[in-house]
C-alpha cells in the first residue's frame, strides 16, 4: 500500500505543507505515480475550499518517499 500526499509550495529550506492525503492500495510506484497525477488534475479543477497543491509525493509503508512530482518539474 502507498500513500499520495498532496504538498503546498515548500518555503525555501523548509518541507512543503500537506494540503490532503490519501492512501492507495496501489503498490506499483509507477501506476501510482499516473494515478496521482489524474488525481492532480481532477484536484485543480474542483478545488475551491483548499489551498491549491503544487505537487504529491507518494510514501511506502515505511513512510519513506518512493516518488515525488511537481508542477515545476
Amino acid at each position: 500500500m502507498l500513500v499520495i500526499e498532496f504538498v503546498g509550495v515548500a518555503p525555501e529550506g523548509m518541507t512543503a505543507q500537506v494540503i490532503d492525503r490519501m492512501n492507495t492500495d496501489i503498490s506499483d510506484v509507477r501506476k501510482a505515480v499516473t494515478h496521482a497525477k489524474s488525481l492532480f488534475s481532477n484536484v485543480i479543477v474542483q478545488r475551491k475550499h483548499k489551498p491549491l497543491p503544487h505537487g504529491f509525493r507518494i510514501l511506502d509503508g515505511d513512510g519513506r518517499e518512493v516518488a515525488s512530482w511537481s508542477i515545476d518539474e
